[in-house]
């Protein structure tokens, strides 16, 4: 991003597989994980130091089924 200091983004990532998702971001770009989780939806911060920078969720069935 060019000229983007201090500007607020927040990404979030649907995957069908949460626990690849959590290592590659984790070894790629450093970040750390922390749950936050509610019931019935897995869901997990990106942390960079102490800062939540993104978050990271099962992709939902109805998507799965039409191919996304």
């Amino acid at each position: 991003m060019v000229n983007a200091d201090g500007r607020f983004v927040w990404y979030e990532l649907m995957t069908t597989d949460m626990e690849a998702a959590k290592a590659f971001y984790a070894g790629v770009v450093g970040w750390g994980t922390q749950d936050a989780s509610m019931p019935g939806m897995p869901y997990t911060l990106f942390t960079a130091g102490t800062a939540s920078v993104s978050g990271v969720m099962d992709l939902p069935e109805e998507a799965r089924e039409i191919g996304a």
